[in-house]
């Protein structure tokens, strides 16, 4: 159960992950031919949905015939297992098949359910999964060619032996105030990939070897030439392109001048409650925030939740 008062899309996974079953042999094969499993179905990047944007489970005879790829054990509804596997083939060659349901990115799979829902955090386990086993066909001490194990969740090098693991990497994501403004103003930027009049939070990767409140001030320091003076974490997200941890922040900075480093960020500029208020009512036409799907949007309603 979460512990943040805010609630982020792509968490909040109901399924059980039982990973003391990820031993055992016969979940991808035996288990995985019982009347009550189901599987969630990706070609490429795209989940399989149904016409109303959530997963279309689909039972063990009905994949019998499909070409699929990688196969992986995600958990428990209950006592029933869960799987996600990979279709042999884009999305085109497959969409037919499945009509009136459809495959969708995962993005426009949260846009299409229109709000933060259980199974967008089953999407981000399969993803980010089955991703990471598109690109860690190999060993990267040997170079051999790895063999998937524990139900999907290592990759065994039959040479050299070298045990793999899924990775995740933290992304600090931050809300940044005026020390002394009374929090009426926040820090947004906009980088150079985004479109002219959207601003979101700060973000940047974490380091080895730094702390979350370091990453926090490394970020503002580089991006923002600002001198953090605290941090305070809010929320985190998973974020599954390809597998990404967002660790939501506010944080309170030293002066109001802004020193930006233009080959990290096309822009950045303090922004008052009103301001933000009227853009999420399109009242600003030059001015726009970000979706509901991102925890940027989640750390700006959390700041303006008691203006």
């Amino acid at each position: 159960m979460a512990s943040s008062n805010i609630t982020t899309a792509f968490s909040g996974n109901p399924l059980d992950r039982a990973d003391l079953l990820r031993g055992n042999n016969t979940i991808l094969t035996e288990w995985a031919d019982r009347d009550d499993a189901r599987f969630v179905l990706f070609a490429g990047d795209k989940v399989l949905t149904d016409d109303f944007g959530d997963i279309l489970w689909l039972t063990a005879s009905k994949c019998r015939f499909l070409p699929l790829g990688t196969r992986i054990f995600l958990g428990l509804d209950g006592d029933a297992p869960r799987y996600a596997a990979s279709l042999e083939g884009t999305d085109d060659e497959f969409g037919g098949m499945f009509a009136p349901a459809k495959f969708r990115e995962g993005r426009a799979v949260a846009l299409k359910l229109g709000h933060a829902h259980p199974t967008l955090g089953i999407v981000a386990q399969a993803k980010s999964m089955l991703s990471w086993h598109k690109s860690h066909r190999f060993c990267a001490k040997c170079g051999e060619e790895t063999e998937l194990v524990k139900a999907g969740y290592e990759r065994k090098c039959p040479a050299c032996e070298a045990s793999h693991f899924p990775r995740t990497d933290p992304v600090v994501i931050m809300l940044a105030f005026p020390e002394g403004s009374n929090d009426e103003k926040a820090l947004l930027g906009r980088g150079h990939h985004l479109p002219t009049g959207f601003y979101s939070a700060l973000a940047g990767f974490m380091e080895p070897g730094e702390t979350i409140e370091e990453a926090v001030a490394r970020e503002l320091e580089e991006e923002a030439g600002l001198r953090t003076t605290r941090v305070e974490y809010k929320a985190s997200q998973p974020w599954p392109w390809p597998s990404t941890l967002m660790i939501g922040c506010f944080a309170w900075v030293d002066g109001e001048e802004i020193t930006i480093d233009e080959t990290e960020i096309d822009d950045a500029r303090w922004v008052t409650k009103d301001e933000a208020r009227r853009a999420l009512k399109d009242e600003m036409p030059d001015f726009f925030l970000p979706p509901f799907v991102a925890i940027a949007r989640d750390l700006i309603d959390d700041w303006l939740k008691d203006a």
